[in-house]
């Protein structure tokens, strides 16, 4: 992934220098990373419920990709869904451009969604309370790569020597962010509904990163630097999402406003590094544990479907205000938000769907999604998206046991820079999701 700024990390020849001259450098980087981390999924908070599943609708509902709180209107019995998910990421990750391309996957299984809504009578219209937990954002990753690359040192006098450098860096990532969420809707008016919900974020994610650098030609003082890293970051907060729809017959207008999430991080993380010389190995170790608050703008989600003969088109947008992003942190620390602004972009969500009932009792549904990444000045245009595609299938047994199967595929290019060495490595990314539902009207 495209880094916030460029850094050049300084390793300086003489050990000694290090512990005053690195860790501050090291210490931006990593806070400013963590700081903006929740948001960078494609399946974050304030992403589109783009699973196809829940058992939400069926081919009669005419409905987008959008997840809109207004919706619930659309329950008209108590109902109670379950959803499990198989999540299955992988990288493709080369060196420098010049090393081997290495792959590394991994999967996991979750759970993705439960829910309960209840329809309470009202003399006309409609009136639904329900609850929900959902993980929003999966922290699951992993990459690896490894090969003789320049990497750049610096000596004393701040001259840059570029020298062959054996590298080989493992970095695995776990945890998610979950949301318990309270929502309501009524139908105010006839076909024009309203929605509210107050939406609870829970979570911690689990960081590990281990960089190895062997002086191919013993040109430095040392023969090898080791130098790991583990974040384990905590996360809390709540926000709002307003949602409002027409919906007819044959069309449905909607929109959702989702105020800004409040979250508070409690972040520990744990440095080493590891000097290697022939017959001595010099260790140095540095941590911190820090608390403070991020905040992310206000959402704004429109979206639109059409109901032509028995087959429902439907759009979403979503707009992100990316660089209103705002981190508090100790005065101390303000360049951070100043980090964050200038390397970001405001992007636009691009979803599209279709929905092809057969008979009464089935209902598939196809969708696409183009997600712009939100990091400007990139190094190349084919990272600046991530695409999406999905395909799912939902059936109604007995007119009350709605049983649902989804796959999604995501994939984009990325590029990253390793911290210590200065490093430039590129991946090709990669998700495979598998989701199974079932769901009970009372």
């Amino acid at each position: 992934m495209h880094t916030f700024r460029k850094y050049s990390i300084v390793l300086m020849i003489l050990i000694i220098t290090w512990p005053f001259s690195g860790f501050a450098q090291q210490f931006y980087e990593v806070m400013s990373s963590e700081a903006l981390r929740p948001f960078w999924s494609i399946y974050g908070f304030g992403s589109s419920s783009f699973t196809l599943m829940n058992n939400s609708r069926l081919a009669t509902d005419i409905s987008s990709t959008q997840s809109n709180p207004a919706f619930l209107t659309n329950i008209k019995r108590p109902k109670a869904s379950f959803s499990g998910l198989s999540i299955s990421p992988k990288n493709l990750t080369t060196l420098a451009d010049v090393a081997k391309e290495y792959s590394v996957a991994t999967t996991a299984y979750q759970i993705d969604y439960i829910g309960f809504a209840y329809p309470i009578p009202v003399y006309q219209g409609s009136f639904v309370l329900a609850a929900s937990y959902m993980p929003a954002n999966f922290l699951h990753s992993s990459s690896y790569s490894k090969g003789i690359t320049g990497a750049t040192f610096y000596d004393n006098d701040d001259n840059a020597h570029v020298l062959d450098t054996d590298l080989e860096y493992d970095t695995r990532e776990t945890g998610s962010v979950n949301i318990l969420r309270f929502a309501g809707a009524t139908e105010f008016i006839k076909n024009f509904n309203l929605g509210l919900s107050f939406n609870i974020y829970s979570g911690e994610r689990n960081y590990q990163s281990t960089e190895i650098g062997i002086d191919t030609y013993d040109h430095q003082d040392y023969n090898s630097l080791v130098y790991t890293e583990n974040i384990k970051p905590s996360y809390s907060g709540f926000n709002l999402d307003f949602g409002l729809v027409y919906q007819s017959e044959n069309y449905k207008f909607g929109l959702r406003l989702s105020t800004p999430i409040n979250l508070k991080v409690h972040e520990v993380s744990e440095l080493t590094y590891d000097y290697i010389y022939t017959d001595v190995d010099t260790l140095y170790y540095s941590d911190y544990d820090l608390k403070y608050k991020t905040c992310y703008p206000l959402e704004i989600a429109p979206n639109f479907a059409i109901k032509i003969g028995k087959i429902s088109l439907g759009m979403d947008f979503i707009f992100h205000s990316w660089q209103k992003i705002e981190v508090d942190l100790l005065e101390e620390w303000k360049e951070v938000n100043r980090d964050l602004y200038w390397h970001l972009r405001n992007t636009t969500d691009i979803g599209a769907s279709v929905a092809i009932p057969f008979g009464n009792s089935i209902s598939t549904r196809l969708a696409y999604r183009l997600i712009p990444t939100p990091f400007a000045e990139l190094e190349g245009t084919d990272e600046e998206y991530y695409q999406l595609f999905g395909a799912g299938v939902e059936t109604i047994l007995n007119k009350s046991i709605i049983v649902g199967c989804s796959y999604q595929r995501g994939f984009g290019n990325q590029s990253g820079f390793y911290r210590f060495f200065g490093t430039p490595v590129s991946q090709k990314h990669s998700e495979d999701r598998l989701s199974f539902s079932v769901a009970v009207l009372f």
